[in-house]
């Protein structure tokens, strides 16, 4: 492996060298940023403590409220591998701050280069301008609270912020750089179907691979298929387009059915409205509740058995059930890799495929959900890590190598 291996599991993230034992990459801002929270938590409280806060209730006892430490969340949301030796990049959301970094893994230094509120960062893509100054532009996919995405143009040694490259109400991610083209780029896009009534999000429409040429404003198809998803493109060192491909399952309009059901158990969902108002009541002025028995466990991270993945919820339960756990795959067999060499022929690559990159000398590393494999041009895959649940992967350059 000339490269080092940094990928996001469960929303940690890990990095591993040649012969090495993984580690996990800790952020400095992630950090800092809990403390901090934390710290107004701790004035809140020595304010709103003592017999004075009692008298301002009324005598009644307080209300309890989840901690900082109890309620934080903080998670790498996507991870590639940056032009400069021993250097990765970074994206993370942790609820209203997300941001975009630089990690230095010789130096162990972590370097903040965009923070705000208003994106959630999916996956980034970085090339170098081609100018005499070493500038560097990253394609990142940002993601908006209203559920759309965007690709956008950001440099992270000219500061500012997102220049957006895309719109409309889609869901435009995974840019990645087209080799041996200046400034254009092949991207999955889909059309969000949205309710008439209170434009909620219903659904998505095909996924398809874009291209756009940023010198030109010419956009084309490069993969479309009513039939099927095409995700998350990536290039090879030939040329190679890779690609996941998934059957597409149509979103689902309310049935009659439905809306019979819907109306036979109006009567029972509003008896549990009813019974849960008066649970809240009685906590607040008797410290008590109602109900004592069947209360839900503590939110511990991601549930194990469904995940949101590419815009579609994946239920993992039965498979954890029925299959062996030397075969098990958190995706279905038909998420396949695919391989669109340069002549135009389509090949599959592998089945069952979560997340994957591309290395040198064709090998390719992706993840089942069960652990990261790396398999060479006409070899049997290589099992390299355990981790299960990795979403993203990518490949940092070691000392003496660069990146193009």
């Amino acid at each position: 492996m000339s490269h080092h291996l940094c990928y996001i599991a469960n929303g940690k993230l890990y990095e591993m060298a040649a012969a090495s034992a993984e580690n996990e990459i800790f952020s400095t801002f992630v950090g800092d940023l809990k403390r901090r929270l934390q710290s107004v938590e701790d004035r809140a409280a020595f304010r709103g403590g003592g017999s004075g806060a009692s008298f301002m209730r009324g005598g009644l006892p307080e209300v309890p409220v989840e901690s900082i430490a109890e309620s934080f969340r903080a998670e790498f949301s996507c991870v590639a591998g940056d032009l400069k030796a021993n250097t990765l990049c970074y994206g993370i959301d942790a609820g209203d701050v997300r941001g975009l970094f630089l990690y230095d893994l010789a130096e162990n230094y972590e370097r903040r280069v965009f923070h705000g509120p208003k994106y959630r960062f999916t996956s980034i893509c970085p090339r170098s301008t081609g100018e005499d100054d070493g500038a560097v532009e990253w394609l990142v996919a940002a993601v908006q609270d209203h559920g759309a995405s965007r690709i956008g143009l950001f440099k992270p040694d000219a500061g500012g912020g997102i220049q957006e490259l895309t719109e409309g109400d889609s869901l435009d991610c995974y840019p990645v750089w087209r080799p041996g083209m200046r400034r254009s780029f092949v991207y999955q896009s889909a059309g969000i179907a949205r309710s008439t009534h209170d434009n909620s999000w219903l659904g998505l429409g095909p996924a398809s691979l874009e291209s756009i040429d940023l010198e030109s404003g010419e956009m084309s198809t490069v993969m479309s298929d009513s039939r099927y998803d095409f995700l998350c493109p990536a290039f090879g060192g030939d040329g190679s387009l890779y690609f996941l491909r998934r059957p597409y399952e149509p979103f689902h309009r309310p049935s009659i059915w439905r809306m019979f059901l819907d109306v036979l158990l109006f009567p029972f969902r509003l008896l549990r409205a009813i019974m849960a108002f008066l649970n809240v009541f009685s906590m607040f002025f008797s410290g008590k509740p109602l109900q004592t028995a069947g209360h839900s466990p503590k939110k511990q991270g991601p549930d194990p058995k469904a995940m949101f993945l590419h815009g579609r919820w994946v239920s993992m339960e039965k498979k954890m059930r029925d299959a062996a756990a030397d075969e098990l795959s958190m995706v279905p067999r038909n998420w396949e890799l695919m391989r669109l060499k340069p002549d135009g022929t389509l090949l599959p690559v592998q089945s069952g495929v979560m997340a994957f990159a591309i290395g040198g000398e064709g090998t390719i590393l992706y993840s089942n959900g069960r652990g990261i494999y790396a398999r060479a041009e006409g070899d049997k895959p290589k099992k390299v890590s355990g981790r299960s649940l990795v979403t993203s992967i990518g490949l940092v350059p070691e000392a003496g190598e660069r990146s193009v």
